[in-house]
């Protein structure tokens, strides 16, 4: 799924097309922020997917991860029980599992998975990685906004009431969110960030790492030419649009 610096990102559009004038909350602050990334607090936890994401990747049928999650978690329901900061961070979580939901069903699926041409083979979810990377990449090349974000980061004095994440771990987490914004734009990480779908396309020897990371640039055409461009704009678009109507119809500002 879309890595922490796209879901920031992503976040933050969303948030603008509620409008900055007597909006409910700070689409740019800390807290908010912290909220978008947060599902994948299961780097820490090793949680199963489903306990943060409230979507269950292989299951084809019919799911709404805003209700799952509001369902497993009632207290979040009505927004004006909550404190500023735990409104913020709830939004912000809201922002990640639907985004997440909509790349499975909008990208993932048609494209990489077991009914697309590639038909879910290793090398279609290597692709699919290469092009996650390749998304978070490109947002992390203005270093201006990368500074804001980890500065809004850091800004959140976490006191936020999560519930099912407490403080310390959240703590941890904002301090891990922010130090990704650090990485360069480049491709240093990605045998470490996808390790998993290198080793289950047979590339673990140190030598055929190197020829993987050496053949980027082919791979990174073939994964585009896969899903162009405009299949692309159209997921960031019509995501930011429900996710923007999702928080305007919680948030009361419809």
């Amino acid at each position: 799924m879309p890595p922490l610096v796209t879901h920031m990102i992503a976040a933050v559009r969303a948030g603008g097309q509620i409008g900055p004038v007597d909006a409910p909350l700070d689409f740019e602050n800390g807290d908010y922020l912290l909220g978008a990334t947060t599902p994948d607090i299961r780097v820490l936890t090793r949680w199963d997917r489903e306990r943060t994401h409230f979507f269950d990747i292989y299951d084809d049928g019919h799911q709404d991860c805003v209700e799952k999650f509001f369902n497993a978690h009632r207290t979040f329901r009505d927004p004006s029980n909550l404190s500023a900061q735990t409104r913020a961070w709830v939004a912000g979580y809201l922002t990640h599992v639907i985004m997440d939901q909509e790349y499975v069903l909008k990208i993932y699926r048609p494209f990489f998975g077991s009914r697309s041409v590639l038909g879910g083979s290793s090398h279609a979810n290597l692709l699919d990685r290469v092009l996650q990377y390749e998304m978070d990449r490109r947002e992390r090349e203005s270093g201006d906004q990368m500074h804001q974000i980890r500065q809004s980061l850091f800004g959140s004095a976490v006191e936020i009431d999560a519930g099912f994440v407490d403080r310390p771990l959240l703590t941890k987490w904002r301090d891990t969110t922010a130090a990704m914004t650090e990485h360069p734009p480049d491709w240093e990480r990605f045998s470490f960030i996808a390790s998993r779908h290198l080793k289950s396309a047979g590339i673990e020897s140190e030598s055929g790492l190197q020829d993987f990371m050496d053949n980027i640039p082919q791979l990174l055409d073939d994964t585009m030419s896969h899903v162009d461009q405009s299949a692309l704009d159209g997921f960031f678009e019509s995501t930011a649009e429900l996710t923007a109507s999702v928080l305007r119809d919680w948030l009361g500002t419809d």
